[in-house]
């Protein structure tokens, strides 16, 4: 069972997101708090890390940075699922390290295949 790890601060998301995802059988864990976040991958070591952009403490490019820049993390897709939907936000995600740019609110096949796809990548 895949482990995927959602950083968001809008609890109704992360709420959301986990119950797709729980649905088709993946194995969740959620924090709130981006400056957790790192931390959390760490003792988590998700297949997939799902980030908001517009979060406080750090924003989930800033957060996608540090996460590529830990070793043992840095091989875990990153995925950006994000209101924000302008070319600079999507530019900004891919040179942060990010794999794939969701934009919210999700299509729930279309955000299941990218999901699927994107973990069946990096295995």
């Amino acid at each position: 069972m895949s482990k995927i790890l959602i950083v968001d601060d809008d609890v109704t998301s992360t709420t959301l997101l986990e119950k797709i995802l729980s649905a088709e059988g993946f194995e969740t864990a959620a924090i709130n708090v981006s400056s957790k976040a790192v931390q959390m991958a760490n003792h988590v070591l998700p297949d997939l890390i799902l980030l908001d952009i517009m979060m406080p403490d750090i924003n989930g490019i800033d957060l996608c940075k540090m996460l590529m820049s830990f070793p043992n993390l840095q091989h875990i897709p990153v995925a950006i699922v994000s209101a924000l939907n302008d070319t600079g936000s999507k530019r900004d995600a891919f040179n942060a390290g990010a794999k794939e740019f969701i934009t919210k609110p999700v299509h729930v096949d279309e955000f299941i295949n990218k999901i699927k796809k994107l973990i069946s990548e990096a295995n």
